[in-house]
């Protein structure tokens, strides 16, 4: 089962808010999906903290989320027609990531 830790998700998502801005960074609630780490943070006695990328272009996501059809129209990452724009999303990836390890790795 893959649960965020609240604190932990907090922190992390305030490192982002402070690159990306509030308006930037969501919290999507509860979605469904099928990864294996949260048995690793458990079995590490970790807390967790999973974050989703969007990677889709921008007029294509807000046309769905107009429509209601985001499940629909917009490929998961498991999905076999998932093809993320490559840029901007390979910078915001990056850029989240070191935000993230800035956050967790400061002395």
């Amino acid at each position: 089962m893959t649960v965020n830790e609240p604190t932990a998700t907090e922190r992390t998502m305030a490192a982002f808010r402070s690159v990306f801005g509030d308006a930037s960074v969501i919290d999507p609630g509860p979605v469904s999906g099928s990864e294996d780490v949260g048995l690793l943070a458990t079995a590490a006695n970790a807390p967790l903290v999973y974050w989703i990328l969007g990677g889709a272009d921008a007029e294509t996501y807000l046309a769905a989320a107009a429509a209601g059809t985001i499940d629909r129209d917009i490929p998961s990452n498991h999905s076999p027609h998932f093809a993320p724009v490559i840029q901007p999303t390979l910078d915001r990836g990056v850029a989240a990531l070191v935000a993230a390890s800035r956050e967790w790795l400061r002395p």
